[in-house]
């Protein structure tokens, strides 16, 4: 029995794939419309265009990096990605027919549906996973039973300790919704990460999360001002009407998301309101619906300009696993965000996300006849971590403050021994939703301490270059 847990887009891919190579899978889920997947706005990043190819994608992806995605991770993942979209065509998607341009690309290769990629493609592959006969039960995931560094069963709220398992795959998202300003669902507490890490699997890259430059809340409503947006003509203007962006990178609103979202910050920190300006953009209403009736809730048009503000949206951190999704843990794969296949590098280049989560799902079936190969783990700094097991634990609300203030947009080591502080007097060894986010959170602040220099998301005031001899990942594990 291959067990999934997880209803995104990573697992529902993977729960398709599996059953039409003919496994039992049972998806567990513990909100069927939650995380990032049912959210997400953007696309999917391909190069199906004559113009374009999979190695001037991987450029893109390289370039907005920094010097640390893993090289044939991302020359896997963009050579894939167009088999993946002829596949999802081929099952009866339909994307809009034009592509859309996004930060960090410099061809327009984003696949998508209206501004509502990520939902009406979960709800495709639900409904496609159901027809197939896929089991999908709501459950929550609260320790893994691993023997001899082999995946050999599971324990989760309801159903208690499930040990019938050849395979269990992790796709349970990220943790970005730890932010006090977010992008995220409230979902997306970095439980996978903190179970798994807790059974002996090892994390990386946990310093780098991505902020999104252009989120909105009106009349108490968050969303997410989708990328392609600006690629279709938006503009980002403080209330001066000035174009500030360009002051920060020569392709101004299309620049990549880092460097955005600290130009934002700046502006916002210098006492200046910033605002999407979306009144250039033609055929509005037909091209970005999600977001015109959005807007006209509140009473608002695309000839208005948005207030926005800069929040966390994606993690990059997660169980260091290879391309096809295996942990150092044998039997057990981590796909999607919750993974770090060393694709994304330092920084994500748009809408390469769902592509991840979509190659990791459906490829998966071709690798579980193979050896297990396990990630590499031999390129950067392993540090090994001991869990406090007594003390209180900190809330949700309190995490959330700590790191925004702390391990934000702009970092410094004095912030980030606070936080390191903060957390190290907390109980995280047990396996509650407050423990799994302060335990994230912690090696988030503890990794961006660690790395005394500036590199794609992680920004240190105090370390504001690059350093060469930063050019290696940062690992984490437990002590036996």
């Amino acid at each position: 029995m291959i067990y999934i847990i997880g209803s995104g887009i990573a697992g529902l891919s993977a729960a398709i794939a599996l059953r039409r190579a003919g496994y039992d899978v049972t998806v567990i889920t513990k909100e069927l419309h939650g995380g990032s997947s049912y959210v997400s706005k953007g696309g999917i990043a391909a190069a199906t265009a004559i113009d374009d190819s999979p190695q001037m994608h991987a450029e893109d992806t390289l370039r907005v990096g920094d010097g640390l995605c893993d090289v044939e991770a991302v020359r896997y993942f963009t050579s894939e990605a167009p088999v993946i979209i002829e596949e999802l065509i081929r099952m009866g998607f339909e994307f809009d027919k034009d592509l859309r341009l996004e930060g960090g690309h410099f061809r327009r290769r984003v696949h998508h549906k209206t501004d509502e990629t990520g939902r009406v493609l979960t709800e495709f592959l639900l409904k496609e996973a159901v027809g197939l006969g896929v089991n999908i039960v709501e459950d929550e995931l609260m320790a893994l039973q691993i023997g001899d560094g082999v995946i050999r069963g599971f324990v989760t709220r309801e159903r208690g300790l499930i040990s019938n398992v050849d395979y269990l795959v992790l796709a349970m998202g990220g943790y970005a919704y730890l932010w006090q300003y977010t992008s995220n669902p409230s979902t997306n507490t970095g439980d996978g990460v903190a179970i798994a890490l807790r059974a002996g699997a090892v994390v990386s890259d946990m310093e780098f999360v991505q902020f999104h430059p252009t989120i909105t809340t009106l009349g108490g409503e968050t969303m997410l001002l989708t990328e392609t947006l600006r690629g279709e003509g938006a503009r980002i203007v403080n209330e001066l009407g000035e174009r500030f962006a360009f002051n920060y990178h020569e392709r101004g609103e299309l620049a990549p998301r880092d460097v955005l979202s600290r130009a934002i910050y700046m502006e916002l920190m210098n006492g200046h309101r910033v605002y999407m300006d979306l009144s250039d953009i033609e055929d509005f209403d037909r091209k970005f619906p999600g977001v015109s009736d959005f807007l006209g809730r509140h009473g608002l048009s695309n000839k208005d300009r948005v207030p926005i503000y800069p929040g966390a949206h994606f993690t990059i951190g997660g169980l260091r696993v290879n391309v096809r999704g295996e942990t150092n843990i044998k039997g057990l794969y981590a796909i999607g965000e919750v993974a770090d296949t060393g694709l994304h590098g330092a920084n994500r280049l748009a809408s390469n996300s769902l592509l991840e989560a979509l190659v990791m799902g459906f490829n998966l079936p071709r690798y579980l006849s193979e050896p297990w190969d396990g990630p590499r783990l031999d390129d950067g700094l392993l540090v090994t971590i001991k869990l406090r097991d007594n003390g209180p634990l900190m809330s949700i609300d309190e995490v959330r403050r700590v790191n925004w203030e702390y391990v934000g947009i702009l970092r410094s080591g004095e912030g980030l021994r606070k936080a390191v502080d903060l957390y190290e007097r907390v109980n995280m060894a047990v396996s509650t939703k407050e423990s799994n986010a302060a335990l994230v959170s912690y090696l988030t602040a503890y990794a961006a301490l660690l790395r005394t220099e500036s590199r794609g998301t992680h920004y240190r005031v105090d370390y504001p270059g690059k350093d060469i001899n930063w050019q290696k990942r940062i690992y984490f594990r437990v002590s036996p």
